[in-house]
């Protein structure tokens, strides 16, 4: 696994140094301890407020961090306001809060807070709710695709990846960035892909679980598109979908699609 990033974003700097002390003290207790086979490497940033968070996050150079601790009470615009903001661009950190106030121990379902921890911190809480952060984002995990276009080669992030098709003797793969051609066969593609949540909707496709809008009978909307739903894979997708949102937070940080009628 590649290393997990951290942001602890608070404005009291001395909650911040708690916090981060934490994150510290949890990822060197489970690599000592060995837990869930070979803990990740890790890396933490601070931030002192939720603009400066986003301004970074707005970087097209950096990667979004996989795990938020995010303060809930800071001056400018509040952690669950930054929150937002983050889900609206699509971006799917694992989100913990941290807050002063237990009135706010009920808030943050609307942007898919996996918890809240209430300060002063106390690691046995702490240690509990980053084992769960830390497992979502260790299954978001994607596999690099490698696409042989003309004369170079694009790297494409199977998270990024809608679905793909056959085209001929063909694939080409919808990611966010464009639709990519490239040689192969769809069980070639499956055999790579299936491990990171794709499932065929019909002989011809395997659409990306975390990318499904809805299903509706014969068609399954991905991404906006509506795709054939081939009636023999019409019940193991529907089963697939029920598992994986019963299961998973989606990677762009949303509930689950709408199944419509069976």
């Amino acid at each position: 696994m590649r290393k997990v990033s951290i942001a602890v974003v608070d404005d009291d700097p001395a909650d911040g140094d708690t916090t981060e002390a934490m994150v510290e003290r949890y990822f060197r207790e489970e690599r000592a301890d060995g837990r869930d086979g070979d803990p990740p490497a890790w890396d933490v940033a601070r931030y002192a407020d939720g603009m400066a968070l986003l301004g970074d996050c707005d970087d097209s150079a950096r990667r979004p961090y996989d795990i938020l601790l995010l303060d809930i009470e800071m001056p400018g615009i509040d952690g669950l306001e930054t929150a937002r903001r983050l889900r609206a661009r699509g971006i799917g950190a694992v989100i913990l809060f941290t807050t002063k106030m237990a009135q706010y121990a009920t808030v943050g379902y609307d942007v898919d807070a996996v918890g809240y921890l209430v300060k002063p911190l106390r690691y046995r809480g702490f240690a509990l709710n980053m084992r769960k952060a830390v497992r979502i984002a260790r299954s978001r995990e994607g596999v690099t695709v490698p696409i042989a276009s003309d004369d170079h080669m694009v790297f494409l992030d199977s998270n990024d990846i809608r679905y793909v098709e056959v085209l001929g003797h063909s694939l080409l793969y919808h990611a966010g960035n464009g639709i990519w051609k490239d040689w192969g066969t769809l069980k070639a593609a499956a055999e790579l892909l299936t491990p990171h949540h794709f499932v065929a909707s019909n002989r011809y496709c395997l659409v990306n679980l975390d990318w499904v809008d809805a299903m509706d009978g014969s068609v399954v909307t991905v991404d906006g598109e509506r795709l054939s739903v081939s009636r023999s894979r019409k019940k193991p997708l529907l089963e697939a979908l029920s598992r994986y949102y019963g299961t998973a937070r989606t990677a762009r940080g949303r509930h689950g699609p709408d199944l419509g009628a069976p």
